[in-house]
């Protein structure tokens, strides 16, 4: 009888234990399939109150895999977060071309790294392979802007218009991760845009005492905020995108790519949920439009700071020069000058050592700067250009 009863037991005990490998079994091919899926390897997660919901962001690990590029390397890393010592106010992460090396170059010119440095900031550009096409660069200048600078990041997918998501999910997925975990903030710029990067500090020095703890949020993307963009389905439009691209008739709001500011976290959760959906060419569009609106992260409006005119900002360093008067623009496009960075931030500088006076209405650039004036930043497929004759 006590044979028997210890047969039976050990029958229970090994079936209970059967089916707890099986859970176990399931739970580990669970985890398999969603980290295959997503190719994310989660390493750290991080459990925080936002708002009074619990919101978890994940870190990759590595960057062997960017979107769907499995093969995925950097041709090129900067060193400057680990050569700075300090923690930062922000990184400034530059979308360039490969061949844009003029711009690079205004942009060094305008304000240094070492400046930069002194002001809490760090500053890299990023880039793609260069295309077969491309005969105005090599590699190997690249590589020697490296050694000079320091300052490139170049991932080994093509230089390409339709390439230019894949580039910026690498400049966010970098910078919030721990290459550069040392930065509060992140201010992704294209390379073509002039930039008031002390109004910049300035701004987010106050955003510091104003909202504590905005650098830490998960929450948190500010710029020029582009609301109920209706799809373009034009195919002789430049934006023309298909509805098999983009099945609905109208974008959720987004922000502008010449110049946005968020942080490491709220960086990582767009990073995160990019791998959860399907990839849109237009970057800026996807990244802050669609894939923000899945994951419900608010836009702030900072629309007061952009000027569609290149003009504006050329007359702001006229006044600046001869009346110490304020830009009342802090963000802008070049022009196709790529000096006017670099004679905008020497004069600018002049404001933030509190050296300029602020412009009356009588002085307001629509009345004092003749130019074609351009009411708004361009949508995607449309200008709106408005020829008018402004007094001086």
């Amino acid at each position: 009888m006590r044979d028997k009863n210890l047969a039976s037991a050990l029958i229970f005990n090994y079936e209970h234990f059967e089916n707890i490998l099986i859970i176990i079994l399931i739970f580990v091919n669970n985890f398999l399939k969603f980290t295959k899926s997503s190719n994310y390897f989660t390493l750290i997660t991080e459990a925080f109150k936002e708002s009074n919901a619990t919101i978890t962001v994940y870190i990759k690990n590595s960057p062997k895999c960017l979107l769907n590029l499995s093969d995925f390397k950097y041709l090129l890393e900067p060193e400057v977060c680990q050569n700075h010592k300090r923690e930062l106010l922000a990184l400034l992460i530059i979308t360039s071309y490969a061949g844009h090396d003029n711009l690079r170059a205004a942009h060094r010119q305008a304000i240094s790294q070492a400046k930069l440095s002194a002001l809490g900031l760090q500053r890299v550009f990023l880039l793609a392979a260069i295309p077969p096409q491309e005969h105005f660069i090599a590699q190997s200048q690249l590589i020697n802007e490296q050694q000079r600078f320091g300052d490139l990041l170049q991932g080994n997918f093509l230089e390409a218009y339709r390439n230019l998501s894949y580039k910026h999910v690498m400049g966010l997925q970098w910078s919030s991760s721990t290459h550069c975990k040392k930065a509060k903030f992140i201010i992704k710029i294209d390379d073509d845009i002039i930039y008031d990067v002390f109004q910049i500090k300035r701004y987010l020095e106050s955003l510091e005492v104003s909202k504590a703890g905005i650098a830490k949020s998960a929450n948190f993307l500010a710029g020029y905020v582009l609301k109920n963009k209706a799809v373009i389905r034009n195919q002789a439009n430049k934006w023309y995108v298909s509805p098999e691209e983009y099945s609905k008739n109208q974008y959720p709001d987004y922000l502008s790519g010449w110049l946005y500011i968020t942080n490491s976290r709220t960086a990582q959760r767009l990073v995160y949920y990019s791998y959860e959906t399907p990839i849109f060419w237009i970057d800026d569009l996807w990244l802050t439009g669609i894939v923000r609106h899945q994951i419900g992260i608010n836009l702030t409006m900072l629309n007061s700071w952009f000027s569609a005119n290149s003009q504006f900002l050329e007359c702001c360093v006229r006044d600046l020069k001869q009346h110490f008067l304020e830009c009342e623009y802090y963000v802008g496009p070049n022009g196709g000058n790529s000096k006017l960075l670099v004679e905008f931030l020497h004069n600018v500088e002049k404001c933030y050592y509190d050296e300029c006076s602020k412009r009356s209405k009588e002085q307001n650039l629509t009345q004092t700067c003749v130019t074609s004036y351009q009411r708004r930043l361009p949508e995607h497929g449309k200008a709106v250009v408005n020829p008018l004759k402004l007094k001086r």
